[in-house]
């Protein structure tokens, strides 16, 4: 007998910064009422292949001030390694927030995914088969729950691609349709086109970019402007690979605003070495009761 949707998560814990170090975060998660709420996503490109090809002693550092320029509420990453985890931990303005992994970097060995948001959360996971993970925060909002999905989806590198996309996203969505509230779905989703617009739009969802931005590309992977993702890339062509979905049932949510960033070279890199081989990804959403 196959097992439902909620029966294949598997709660995960929440850690917060509590002098002297990073604990389980064991209270309850508590509603917090926004007018606004910030989100980014940013696939921060681990280090697993071309690495004397990609400074990432000099990412590192440009990732993590990017991410603080953001000042989201939310933040969503993809390939995180324990070594961007462990300096992300020890930064001052991080110490803010709550966090899914805590030092022992269990979940980012060799890289996974990180959430990290101001408000609490409770957390599950679900691993399909390989490497892949999905991780779903849950957090409530002006007495609303709010779910969000972190996802990193199969690449074309691997074979039969397409499918095993369509099957991880499928299941996400029918998890989190078993869910109350709102539903964010947030990452790499390492789509061209609109091969999975059937399975977003019949669940609801909206992509923020193609509701506010139509007529403007979003390209995230651009290997014509950027150097690492042309080294990186098997085609050579532009793509909107990083998406934020929404679906909020009863309009409590309103997509305000979506821009890219972390879409300039490093400086004194000669134009060679961004932060990531993919721009990253900020909405903003605002609350309409």
């Amino acid at each position: 007998m196959s097992k439902s949707p909620k029966q294949i998560f598997t709660p995960l814990p929440v850690y917060k910064f509590t002098i002297p170090n990073w604990q389980p975060y064991t209270q309850k998660a508590t509603n917090v009422n926004l007018e606004t709420l910030t989100v980014a996503s940013f696939n921060v490109l681990c280090d697993l292949y071309e690495k004397d090809k990609i400074a990432t002693e000099k990412r590192l550092p440009a990732i993590i001030e990017e991410l603080r320029q953001c000042n989201t509420d939310i933040i969503a990453i993809q390939e995180a390694t324990p070594t961007l985890l462990e300096l992300l931990l020890s930064q001052a303005w991080v110490r803010s927030y709550y966090i899914s992994e805590s030092s022992t970097a269990a979940t980012v060995r060799p890289y996974g995914n990180l959430l990290l948001s101001r408000l609490p959360f409770t957390l599950v996971e679900h691993q399909f088969l390989g490497r892949k993970r999905v991780l779903v925060g849950s957090c409530e909002i002006n007495g609303q729950l709010l779910h969000i999905a972190v996802v990193h989806l199969t690449s074309d590198r691997s074979q039969n691609a397409l499918e095993k996309r369509q099957h991880q996203l499928t299941t996400i969505v029918a998890y989190l349709q078993t869910l109350p509230g709102n539903s964010l779905i947030v990452g790499d989703f390492n789509t061209r086109g609109n091969e999975q617009e059937d399975i977003i739009t019949n669940a609801g969802y909206i992509d923020i970019w193609q509701t506010l931005n139509p007529h403007t590309p979003g390209y995230t992977f651009n290997p014509q402007h950027n150097a690492l993702a042309a080294l990186m890339s098997l085609q050579g062509i532009p793509v909107r690979l990083d998406r934020i979905l929404l679906r909020s049932q009863n309009h409590n949510w309103q997509p305000q605003s979506i821009d890219l960033f972390a879409c300039e070279a490093i400086a004194g890199t000669a134009e060679k070495i961004y932060p990531s081989d993919h721009f990253g990804l900020r909405a903003v959403l605002k609350a309409t009761s």
